[in-house]
């Protein structure tokens, strides 16, 4: 029989596999070491990635360089999900190809979550009350406390690394860039804080109210939301403040940035778009009957949930609405959209997946309460919900994945990477849980 590996061109071998599936390339590969060896290419596995969406792994290094929790100390469902891959001493075989490697590293991390293979970390103990503010980059956690501290935390090891009791009131917002928090306090401060010395940079002030929202704008203004009715941008180079936007009659009650641009969701009824360089608002969104309580956008659209049990899909360049989506029994309390779908969760226990049309696709149930939080990206959709619940789901079928019924506690925080899920307690004393799919 003639061996195609060493009679005809390297190109042309490539050809021949890149029709095979991956089971079938496996299956090629198990022949001979020379087919092993052919098959051992970057430009066949990059065709596989391509395949799958994985392409963004080549040059995201959070699944390689993601570390596992501590095995002695965690709590281990059903198998480990620790990707290893034994490669003999001995072998005559080279090593693996970086498209292949990384094929095998997305393809094993997309089962654990899954199958729900995954390890808990030792639960996160240091607040003394609920837990109301959260935010990681993967390597810290960083919370905030209605008891006034803030904490930053080890993801690696699962233990404290400073308290900080620097605030004078409750924590109310926070997020994470590098290694600065930016804090928002019912004390109607914003403090600027470097998390490994533990010192306050600056402090921001002149809201009159609870800073409940704030979001970072490009690499230079950080976008404040408060009880005041007021949406402030600061520069932070400058540490100065730019405009206050004033148009709204109630408390705001969501805030998310894009661009140039912030919207705004209020107890109001209405959403304003703002342009923080113009300084003035795009446009008012009117229509919602009850408080908008989530809202996410983009260039082309605004998806809007509120308490009137509804969604809506407004067109960003003119401010019309295009759809509203009807279906849920109650309050819609979180969204979360791609370029597939839209996915809303709600205090009637479900999750509706809806086509950007404003078709009802699917109904998730599975949840006991409300559906608190939500996660999507290019593989899953996961939910967090009241009853300690968190759900993995295949939203392109509607499937529940696994339901992690472990979480050990309720929750109403949740942060999400490829490789990670914290979520936090609203119950006192506030505790986070970290679980590890890798």
């Amino acid at each position: 029989m003639m061996d195609i590996t060493e009679q005809l061109p390297q190109e042309l071998v490539e050809k021949i596999i890149s029709f095979l599936n991956v089971k079938d390339i496996g299956r090629f590969s198990k022949v001979s070491v020379g087919w092993r060896e052919a098959a051992n290419k970057d430009p066949i596995w990059l065709h596989e990635c391509m395949k799958n969406g994985w392409l963004r792994y080549g040059v995201k290094s959070e699944i390689i360089k993601a570390c596992s929790l501590p095995q002695k100390e965690t709590n281990v469902s059903l198998t480990s999900p620790v990707f290893r891959l034994f490669v003999p001493e001995d072998t005559r075989l080279s090593p693996l190809c970086k498209w292949k490697g990384i094929f095998l590293r997305v393809h094993h991390l997309s089962i654990n979550w899954a199958k729900g293979r995954y390890t808990v970390g030792p639960i996160l103990r240091g607040h003394k009350q609920k837990v109301s503010a959260l935010a990681s980059n993967g390597t810290s956690i960083v919370s905030g406390s209605d008891d006034k501290s803030l904490i930053i935390w080890d993801v690696a090891t699962c233990t404290e690394v400073k308290t900080l009791n620097m605030h004078s009131d409750s924590i109310t917002a926070l997020v994470l860039r590098g290694n600065t928090a930016i804090t928002g306090c019912a004390d109607s401060a914003i403090r600027v804080i470097d998390i490994v010395s533990g010192q306050i940079i600056f402090t921001l002030m002149g809201h009159a109210g609870s800073v409940e929202h704030l979001g970072i704008v490009g690499n230079s203004h950080l976008i404040s939301a408060a009880t005041d009715k007021t949406v402030r941008v600061w520069s932070l180079p400058d540490r100065q403040l730019k405009c206050v936007f004033r148009d709204h009659t109630d408390e705001i009650e969501c805030m998310c940035c894009h661009g140039n641009l912030v919207l705004t969701g209020s107890w109001d009824k209405t959403m304003f778009l703002w342009d923080i360089i113009k300084q003035k608002h795009i446009f008012k969104l009117e229509g919602h009957e009850e408080v908008v309580s989530c809202c996410q956008f983009d260039d082309n659209i605004t998806v809007s949930g509120s308490a009137d049990c509804t969604l809506r899909i407004w067109n960003t360049k003119t401010g019309e609405c295009n759809h509203t989506l009807e279906g849920h029994d109650g309050e819609v309390y979180c969204l979360v959209y791609n370029k597939e779908l839209i996915a809303s969760g709600s205090q009637d226990s479900t999750i509706r997946l809806w086509s950007h049309t404003g078709k009802c696709l699917h109904v998730l149930t599975g949840h006991l309460g409300v559906v608190r939080c939500l996660h999507i990206n290019s593989q899953r959709l996961v939910s967090g919900g009241d009853q300690k619940k968190i759900g993995i789901w295949d939203y392109r079928t509607g499937q529940l994945l696994n339901m992690v019924h472990r979480n050990p506690t309720r929750l109403h925080l949740m942060w999400v990477s490829e490789t990670k899920l914290v979520a936090a307690s609203p119950e006192q004393p506030g505790t986070i849980t970290v679980m590890s799919y890798w």
